[in-house]
């Protein structure tokens, strides 16, 4: 029998630029290698404590996805506070990015 593989947590700390996105992006590409994980939960509380919602952010999260898609993750957004939903809402990448529902896990 085997087991599933855990799902690999990223947690985006306060403040999150675009020069920090391909960075993270290749340490998930990385832990997704070694790991296997078939999930990634990128965890959104720092950003939502410090009032982060912006289109840093929202290029973070695209293109997180993006490199966990490309591995054959699927990713969740943890936390996201009402800011930034809103802002993947107006965007129209909420449902994309995994954060269609305010989801508090």
């Amino acid at each position: 029998m085997t087991t599933r593989p855990e799902p690999i947590v990223v947690r985006l700390a306060a403040p999150l630029t675009r020069a920090q996105v391909p960075q993270l992006c290749e340490h998930l590409r990385g832990q997704l290698e070694l790991t296997g994980a078939v999930e990634v939960i990128v965890d959104a509380l720092a950003l939502h404590h410090a009032g982060q919602a912006d289109f840093a952010v929202v290029d973070a999260l695209a293109r997180l996805r993006l490199t966990a898609r490309r591995a054959g993750a699927g990713t969740r957004i943890r936390d996201p506070g009402p800011a930034l939903v809103r802002l993947l809402q107006l965007t129209g990448l909420a449902e994309a990015v995994g954060a269609a529902e305010a989801e508090v896990l």
